[in-house]
């Protein structure tokens, strides 16, 4: 029995090296992938790339804020001409009381 749990556990060990091992040496083939297709990269237009994507985003939301600001306005104009449709209609639906005793 107690053969068994070492033999198990050794081989558990073992296991888990080979496991481990495989683990890294996967890990060093993702790196050195990755140093090669950025080896020959031209570090220097990438930053004006950069430089120029942070400047579009920037004009974009700039953009997208004046859009919003110009439908909450817009919104709030339809709320005021509702709201004003609305008071007339309860004003013409007021007749006037003409010869009503008291």
């Amino acid at each position: 029995m107690v053969l068994n749990l070492v033999t198990f556990g050794f081989i558990g060990l073992i296991f888990g090296f080979f496991l481990s091992f495989g683990a890294a040496l996967y890990a060093l083939a993702r790196v050195g992938k990755l140093e090669r297709s950025t080896s020959d990269l031209d570090w220097h237009s990438l930053a004006d790339l950069q430089i120029d994507v942070a400047k579009l985003k920037k004009h974009v939301q700039k953009n997208q804020a004046n859009i919003n600001a110009s439908q909450k306005l817009t919104q709030k104009e339809k709320m005021a001409l509702a709201i004003e449709e609305a008071q007339i209609r309860q004003k013409t639906n007021v007749m006037p009381m003409q010869n009503v005793e008291r």
